[in-house]
């Protein structure tokens, strides 16, 4: 049983990954237009690399595992109540456990957690390249 929820666990978290790195989208704007999708996407990389450089990739969506880690010890205080009641703490604590740390991690991971500075740091760098910065995704 407790095999199964960290295998399923695992593979949210693998699904989940890709959803961690949020990138600009730029408004089609002249500049935009006359200079092409594939160098449109190039500038985004140069500047999300410049922001890396000077204000720290970890400011790049760190709140999955943060996410994760309060997933596990809510989900793992609830399973341990809930094996208090049925008789075995011990494994339904660790499967709370385990799939509260997957949720907490989805949640985590879903929800656009790039941080102000970085993002403000990358919109400004697309600015001067001559784009139109309107969100995230």
């Amino acid at each position: 049983m407790f095999r199964k929820v960290i295998s399923i666990a695992l593979l949210l978290l693998l699904f989940a990954a890709p959803a961690c790195a949020k990138k600009p989208a730029v408004y089609p704007n002249a500049h935009s237009e006359k200079v092409g999708k594939t160098r449109t996407d190039q500038d985004i990389e140069a500047c999300l690399q410049l922001a890396d450089e000077n204000v720290g990739k970890a400011s790049r969506g760190t709140s999955s595992a943060k996410s994760g880690l309060k997933g596990g010890l809510i989900g793992g205080a609830i399973g341990l109540g809930i094996g208090i009641v049925t008789g075995s703490p011990g494994t339904s604590a660790l499967a709370g456990a385990a799939g509260g740390s997957a949720g907490g991690a989805v949640g985590g991971a879903v929800k656009d957690n790039t941080d102000g500075v970085y993002r403000n740091f990358v919109e400004k760098c697309l600015r001067e390249k001559g784009y139109e910065p309107i969100g995230w995704r």
